[in-house]
């Protein structure tokens, strides 16, 4: 388009319009003139071919009027000719544009012309002329063109020949052979000026750091769409050195916590048993709890070096042993493989976060798989625990919400960072996460995953 100097929206839609419309104009008239013989061959008054005719019969020897007549059948296909050698019977006229035809004829042949209006040969051919040869013998010519009124644009499109299917009828073809110039015309809209947009819109609904929305959008179209996009990669860069700062300063910030509480530790072995010491040691681990689950959150961010095609039953299984080995009673239902691409780590620490999650509100955990559709699979983690309010469920996902807001933090309470860092590892491997009301009662976290290949049982992975 730059090409063309044609950069800006408005000049690529203000030539797009004018396209169409000159394209459609050509058709109708190319059209027009390629289906109307008889639009084209009369170029000038049919007055005009008679005196023509007529003069050139009486001019060529009377041995050659039959060869004239052969030719003037093929040059002139809308008149007819006859030769008479007697003088044909003269009639009475009523039509006044045929008595004016007369006068104007007469007046291109010799003087005292002998024309007149003849019967006609059959009852097919009205308004038949006859005109006296002067070297004897009677012309009698019939215009075709007689036999209805002068054809015209809208009786051209609106009266076709009878019996022409309609999809052969002018109308028809102008109607079709516009649909596809101007299909042609939207779909060249729609990849050079309208798709540009698009992408831009759904590029500029991910956040950085979501899946697929990590490399900028490449520039092109209208020069105001491409500024528009400069600006939103220029936008999505500041957010991204924003988060990266942000995730470098708590980082630190935990790491040097750490290290205090580390120093805590020794210190309190200084310290004389008793209550005191107790309770000394229990808010230090739990604040050492909280660290842990700060950098597990902002590691959540981190990069997918480490992704590869990961078997999500045996990891299931995995979380399942984990947690029934120190005494949960939690149940997996699964089998077969189901083949994902993805981080282990990742995958471990989103299931055992949901597990651990439930273990604190209920005493039965099941794990179950199942097929979402060919390409997507479904992990439900169900417990029988006191379920959650409808209104809690979109909030639970916010980092440090609790599911009970008002309770204190302690030994068995969370800190509000475990959904969120589950959240933020499944859309990092383009799935997603929901929360549902279990029967009779109880919660589901529901993850959906995108599946690595085919159905399984493919072969496609064994």
């Amino acid at each position: 388009m730059r090409l063309l100097f044609v950069d800006r929206l408005a000049s690529q839609i203000t030539l797009l319009i004018l396209i169409a419309i000159v394209c459609f104009q050509t058709i109708v008239l190319v059209t027009f003139h390629l289906l109307d013989v008889e639009g084209r061959r009369h170029i000038v008054d049919q007055t005009d071919f008679v005196a023509s005719i007529v003069l050139a019969l009486d001019a060529a020897p009377v041995s050659d009027r039959g060869n004239l007549l052969s030719g003037f059948s093929h040059a002139v296909p809308f008149a007819s000719i006859h030769l008479r050698s007697e003088r044909p019977k003269a009639v009475e006229l009523e039509d006044r544009e045929f008595i004016s035809e007369i006068r104007r004829v007469r007046s291109d042949l010799w003087p005292d012309a002998d024309i007149f209006a003849a019967a006609a040969p059959g009852d097919d051919a009205p308004g038949v002329m006859a005109v006296a040869l002067r070297k004897g013998g009677y012309a009698l010519i019939s215009i075709f063109q007689h036999r209805k009124p002068p054809r015209s644009v809208w009786r051209w499109l609106w009266q076709p020949e009878p019996g022409t299917p309609f999809l052969l009828t002018p109308w028809a073809l102008s109607a079709i052979l516009f649909f596809i110039c101007t299909t042609v015309l939207v779909l060249w809209a729609s990849n050079a000026i309208i798709a540009p947009l698009v992408n831009l819109a759904r590029h500029a609904e991910q956040f950085p750091g979501e899946a697929g929305g990590l490399a900028p959008l490449p520039e092109r179209g209208a020069h105001e769409v491409r500024e528009l996009t400069r600006s939103i990669n220029r936008m999505q860069e500041r957010i991204r050195s924003m988060i990266a700062a942000r995730t470098r300063a708590l980082a630190a910030v935990s790491h040097d916590l750490k290290t205090i509480i580390t120093r805590l530790n020794l210190r309190m072995e200084f310290v004389a048993p008793g209550e005191l010491r107790e309770k000394m040691l229990r808010d230090i681990n739990l604040m050492d709890a909280m660290l842990r689950k700060n950098l597990q959150y902002l590691r959540a961010e981190s990069d997918r070096s480490d992704y590869s095609l990961i078997d999500l039953d045996s990891v299931l299984q995995t979380v399942t042993d984990q947690f029934c080995d120190i005494g949960h009673e939690v149940v997996y239902h699964g089998g077969g493989r189901q083949m994902v691409m993805g981080s282990m780590t990742d995958l471990q620490r989103i299931f055992s976060n949901l597990v651990e999650n439930a273990t604190h509100h209920a005493s039965r955990i099941e794990i179950a798989i199942s097929e979402a559709t060919p390409k997507n699979l479904h992990v439900d983690v169900i417990d029988n625990g006191p379920g959650m309010p409808p209104e809690q469920k979109a909030a639970a996902f916010e980092p440090f919400v609790r599911g009970q807001p008002g309770r204190t933090i302690d030994n068995h309470s969370g800190f509000g960072l475990g959904l969120s860092i589950v959240r933020s590892l499944v859309e990092r491997h383009g799935g997603s996460v929901e929360l549902l009301d279990a029967e009779p009662h109880g919660l589901i976290a529901r993850v959906t995953l995108p599946r690595a290949s085919g159905p399984v049982g493919s072969g496609v992975f064994e």
